[in-house]
């Protein structure tokens, strides 16, 4: 029986999403690192999400729903949570890089040429 593993789950997504549901699995990984980072935080610093609330100023359902991607936190709040917790922010906006092809053999390449000019 051939051995079979799970793939990355982005290459799945690329087959199966158009672009607009494509744009919200980038969210989904905005959100899932806020998540991740406040679980990481709480858990290091042996906190329950009661007491995380309460350093916070907010409710521990708040807490619940950051950590489990449910909300959307607005970049003040993001701002305001990485202040009080001493952790750094920062939002990057640059242009995606372009996807670049590379061939693994010369065939696959049709713009192959040798060096006297003829298709290799």
């Amino acid at each position: 029986m051939a051995d079979r593993n799970l793939g990355n789950p982005y290459d799945f997504i690329d087959e199966i999403a158009d672009e607009e549901e494509k744009k919200y699995f980038e969210l989904d990984d905005i959100l899932v690192d806020i998540a991740t980072t406040l679980i990481n935080y709480r858990i290091k610093n042996n906190l329950t999400q009661k007491d995380l609330a309460r350093i916070l100023g907010c409710s521990q359902a708040m807490v619940s729903k950051l950590e489990s991607g449910e909300y959307n936190p607005s970049v003040e709040l993001l701002w305001k949570i990485s202040s009080v917790l001493g952790l750094e922010f920062k939002i990057i906006f640059r242009e995606k890089e372009q996807d670049i092809t590379i061939w693994d053999t010369p065939e696959d390449n049709i713009f192959a040429f040798d060096f006297v000019g003829e298709a290799a």
